[in-house]
């Protein structure tokens, strides 16, 4: 039977948390931020901005779920945890485990990998050894472990589990390893199905419905659209954005990236409907019969005033 002996972390250092935000996560938001302030005005150049903003994301995941967290020693192999799939090396195999002094790290260069989102993985070559596998998470403690068909880099935080690796080699017992628990993986994907899926609900909310017009009604397809019948517009004008009401609370809404989209709360206890750019003028007021107001307009003032020309004549 398999048993745990000995556990180091791998924690993310200084150094790589700000190798982290200038290599993925501030590209991301500052293509991210260009792709949603010209999506409407210049579709070339956001596709291109979209693309890199989706790049620079795919690689702050591939750092989430590629980079180890944790390295875990049994009797049998010498497990580097990740989110997505574990390394697992059986002991018999190891010839060798050592710190990896300035010789072993000459000439350092990456050949296909990720590196500086949450640490370093892939293939790397040096002067003195051709194709390491790397999977650390700091650029202290890089330790060498050579065996029968690979040479593997790690960096755990506490360097006993050298030590340990080392006398239990010789002791290596020949286990089967039991498969990890489905329910266990599922939680280790959990983090990235949050991202994604975060992103996705901001993208589809921040993204300017599609307005339609037929014989009976307005309508802002897409996520918090509204239909508004003709017949049950009472009035229809427009005011500047500062004229607005103040908004106290969000009952079903999004605000983000100077958007707000959805229910909301004004801070005399009114409820309104708003699909509004902030600061940009022209603003649409409509309310219906039923006493129901809502705030539209366009990122583009011209296809504002476009809209509510349409509204004025049914």
């Amino acid at each position: 039977m398999e048993r745990i002996l000995f556990i180091s972390p791998s924690i993310l250092d200084r150094k790589i948390l700000i190798m982290t935000l200038i290599v993925s996560v501030l590209p991301t938001i500052f293509f991210g931020w260009l792709f949603f302030r010209i999506i409407t005005t210049n579709h070339v150049l956001a596709v291109i901005f979209g693309i890199m903003a989706f790049m620079f994301l795919g690689i702050f995941l591939l750092g989430i779920i590629c980079t180890p967290y944790k390295y875990i020693l049994t009797n049998a192999h010498l497990i580097i945890k990740r989110h997505y799939k574990d390394i697992v090396i059986p002991l018999q195999a190891i010839k060798l485990i050592q710190l990896m002094n300035l010789d072993d790290k000459k000439g350092l260069l990456r050949t296909f990998g990720v590196e500086g989102a949450f640490g370093s993985w892939g293939y790397y070559q040096t002067s003195a050894h051709k194709k390491l596998t790397v999977f650390v998470r700091c650029y202290e403690n890089w330790t060498l472990i050579i065996t029968d068909r690979k040479k593997y880099v790690i960096a755990p935080n506490d360097l006993q589990l050298i030590d340990a690796t080392i006398q239990q080699i010789g002791l290596a017992e020949i286990v089967s390893q039991t498969p990890e628990n489905p329910v266990r993986k599922l939680f280790r994907w959990m983090p990235v199905a949050i991202v994604l899926a975060t992103a996705a609900f901001i993208f589809s909310a921040y993204k300017e419905p599609k307005v339609e017009f037929d014989a009976n009604a307005f309508k802002l397809k897409g996520r918090y659209g509204v239909n508004i019948p003709f017949a049950e517009i009472t009035v229809a004008d427009t005011i500047a954005w500062r004229e607005m009401p103040a908004i106290s609370l969000r009952t079903g809404a999004i605000s983000a990236f100077k958007v707000n989209r959805g229910n909301f709360k004004t801070i005399t206890g009114d409820n309104i409907r708003m699909s509004v750019h902030c600061g940009v003028n022209p603003v649409i007021r409509i309310v219906d019969r039923k006493g129901a107001v809502y705030y539209i307009n366009r990122k583009n003032a011209a296809e504002t005033r476009q809209i509510f020309d349409k509204i004025s004549i049914h």
